[in-house]
């Protein structure tokens, strides 16, 4: 065999042993970044299956951090004016209120807002006791809020609630405390969200996808 085909086949071979190292480096990294939010349900069709489901005339996402009311109210005005002023059937809209940090808060239970004293960690107070609530304020009118702006009424009205599956670890972290069971406890919180509620795996990540797909963002925190 000549000199040249002898090089040639030795560079093939070291490309080819390159190529399934690096393989090997890609399927170890993806599943490091994938190992942490595992235990939260992937949404039906997978983690952006939500957006297949915007269809709407105008497909709006708003962005929630501090707290879930103005997501509320925004939500509901939209439909409630694009009803009334534009002529557009709610059901012709599509409407998502996304939330991370304190704003996860309104998309939790009665039981667990007890169980994880929830408006004491995100100091939000009952109007009925001055205290720390122990109820999720959000799933009934409150005073200085259109009394539709809850969050089981939108719901029924077609509007999505994405949660963070991050925010909703970091809260787990706070909850268990140093030597808790994490992972117990971040499986509690999922399942402690309100039916309907879509957990998306990191939410900055999937509103990049959204707005990739043409779908309005709008920052109203």
């Amino acid at each position: 065999m000549a000199h040249n085909d002898t090089s040639r086949l030795a560079r093939r071979g070291f490309l080819s042993r390159l190529s399934v190292a690096a393989a090997g480096l890609t399927t170890f990294a993806t599943s490091r970044l994938l190992a942490e939010p595992s235990t939260a349900p992937a949404p039906s069709g997978g983690p952006d299956g939500w957006i297949d489901r915007l269809t709407g005339t105008d497909r709006l996402l708003f962005h929630t951090h501090k707290q879930l009311s103005p997501g509320l109210a925004v939500a509901r005005n939209v439909l409630t004016n694009a009803r009334d002023a534009y002529g557009v059937p709610e059901e012709s809209n599509s409407v998502v209120v996304a939330t991370h940090g304190p704003a996860i808060s309104g998309l939790f239970r009665d039981d667990a807002w007890q169980r994880f004293a929830i408006g004491e960690r995100y100091q939000i107070v009952d109007p009925r006791t001055g205290a720390p609530s122990t109820r999720n304020l959000f799933l009934e009118p409150q005073e200085g809020r259109p009394v539709d702006a809850v969050v089981t009424g939108l719901m029924k009205r077609g509007v999505i609630f994405l949660v963070c599956n991050v925010a909703v670890l970091n809260l787990a972290k706070r909850v268990a405390g140093a030597g808790g069971d994490v992972a117990a406890v971040h499986n509690e919180l999922l399942a402690a969200l309100l039916p309907g509620t879509v957990v998306v795996p990191d939410l900055f990540v999937a509103m990049s996808h959204a707005q990739k797909r043409g779908v309005s963002y709008i920052f109203v925190d």
